[in-house]
């Protein structure tokens, strides 16, 4: 091959590599310029995220350090978010996931204090029917058929499980009264 043609191919191959380039350039710009393509609305305004309260972000906090195995700095961490809040539906929020923390952790007595706190914010059948649970996995068999009895009554009948959920907490208070 001549040293002329190996020029000319080499300069077909560095066009046809420009040439897609400039293609490739061209569609990733009109992909970014795209609200459908970038999460943004149409006309290209940004909705932003209402802030954070420090409560929140103390919660997030406590979520990470229990993923990294910290549970005592994620209990912490959901104290300071308990006590960065006055909002009583956030306070309840948090006591629960510090039970479920705790009661993860096997720390039954530090569980069954969150979750009551829990349920005495907002009484609903699943805040019942965790301090049951706990009650039960500490062997006090009367607390849990008290809270799991408190859960049937708190079973809201709107729901398309209550029929299940009752039969459920039914059936454990039979078995936790030695029935079958």
């Amino acid at each position: 091959m001549s040293k002329r043609r190996r020029i000319i191919i080499f300069a077909s191959i560095i066009v046809v590599i420009g040439a897609i380039s400039a293609t490739a350039a061209i569609l990733l710009s009109q992909h970014n310029n795209n609200p459908a393509t970038n999460n943004q609305p149409a006309g290209g305004t940004v909705t932003k995220l209402p802030p954070r309260s420090p409560a929140e972000n103390k919660a997030d906090e406590a979520d990470k350090a229990a993923f990294s195995g910290d549970v005592a700095g994620g209990v912490k961490q959901l104290d300071e978010a308990i006590q960065s809040t006055t909002n009583s539906e956030d306070q309840y929020i948090y006591y629960s996931r510090k039970a479920t923390l705790l009661f993860n952790s096997n720390d039954l007595v530090g569980a069954m204090t969150a979750a009551k706190k829990a349920y005495e914010l907002k009484k609903s059948s699943d805040s019942a029917a965790f301090v049951g649970q706990i009650a039960e996995k500490q062997g006090d068999k009367a607390t849990a058929i008290d809270y799991y009895n408190k859960a049937i009554s708190l079973i809201n009948q709107d729901d398309p499980y209550a029929k299940d959920d009752k039969q459920y907490y039914q059936g454990i208070v039979s078995r936790l009264q030695g029935g079958k």
